[in-house]
């Protein structure tokens, strides 16, 4: 009789708690997963935002899981064919780069390639990556051979696909000082660098993030920065390492009497959604990107990994996006001569 009624007693109790999960009145609840699309190959700057942002946006808001999912092709076109035929209703998010829309603008106006996608499709909610380009080289590889190979037409470089941002911004530059600059297509920063690595290009244009590690061990050296004032966070074998920039601080081989500043765009990107998203959801994300920025974990690793602080919301943000796509087409026409 005692063991029945303690049996009794066992069963009842699981019951109880079982009902509480149910009710809510545990500790498990079920997420609800939010991916984030990445346009580029896993290791990359974009990527290792993606997930330090979603880790973060996890850990503020638990009631949501965000996970990266990196889909690859066409230097960011496939994503972006991808995400604009989601159901606007999906809490998917896409990192929307910059260069994504540069190339996009130039290729429906001037059609400088086949673009798979309407940028219109896609809405810029958060500014959460503000980097500066900068021009890496094999030791002794300085501004003036990169000018002089530029000027011969021999020079190639790795840093996206042709007319991307880190294209734009150097072609540019090199356009000014009568020269070009050919691009190798790779898939992905670590891709990109290890073009440079193996001999196949002359310079990498990249984040900082993306070069900080080979240039403490001297494999790379930075030698340019497509910035007003320069950077000066590198460290290499000897110590600290301050790159010049294309306005101030320049090079002895960029020309004083030259203006360079149209060659410096804006890089980086935006956490966004599809054009048509619920309101709520936008402004939530809004909330969350907010959020992120406010923690000393995601300020601190932007910081020690070369990047800006930049934070821009909203239409604020659709607004800057169109400032930055007017600025890259005047690059182009700078670089192609139109």
């Amino acid at each position: 009789m005692k063991k029945s009624m303690l049996l009794l007693k066992i069963v009842l109790s699981s019951t109880m708690i079982l009902g509480l999960v149910a009710c809510g009145g545990g500790k498990s609840q079920k997420k609800e997963t939010v991916k984030i699309i990445v346009p580029y190959g896993a290791g990359g700057t974009a990527d290792a935002i993606a997930r330090k942002y979603g880790k973060i946006a996890t850990e503020k808001f638990p009631q949501y899981e965000f996970v990266a999912e990196n889909k690859t092709g066409g230097d960011g076109f496939v994503a972006s064919a991808y995400y604009q035929n989601i159901n606007p209703k999906s809490k998917e998010l896409f990192i929307l780069g910059y260069g994504n829309a540069y190339r996009h603008t130039l290729g429906k106006k001037y059609g400088t390639e086949q673009v798979p996608y309407d940028l219109g499709k896609i809405l810029p909610l958060a500014t959460i990556d503000d980097r500066t380009w900068i021009v890496y080289a094999k030791p002794n590889f300085e501004v003036e051979d990169l000018l002089r190979k530029a000027k011969e037409g021999t020079l190639k470089m790795s840093g996206g696909n042709p007319l991307s941002d880190p294209h734009l911004a150097l072609g540019s530059l090199l356009a000014i000082e009568n020269g070009k600059v050919t691009v190798v297509g790779y898939d992905g920063g670590a891709a990109q660098k290890q073009g440079l690595t193996s001999g196949e290009v002359d310079v990498f244009v990249g984040t900082t993030q993306a070069g900080m590690s080979d240039v403490e061990v001297g494999t790379i050296v930075p030698i340019l920065a497509i910035s007003e004032k320069g950077y000066s966070g590198f460290k290499g074998p000897n110590g600290e390492i301050s790159v010049p920039g294309v306005v101030q601080n320049k090079p002895a081989a960029l020309s004083s009497e030259k203006d360079y500043s149209s060659s410096i765009l804006l890089a980086g990107g935006f956490i966004a959604s599809r054009t048509g998203a619920d309101p709520e959801w936008t402004n939530k994300v809004i909330e969350i990107s907010k959020a992120v920025w406010a923690t000393e974990e995601y300020t601190n690793w932007i910081e020690e990994i070369g990047l800006n602080k930049f934070e821009v919301y909203g239409n604020d943000a659709q607004i800057l996006l169109d400032d930055a796509n007017r600025k890259a087409e005047n690059a182009y026409k700078l670089l192609s001569g139109k």
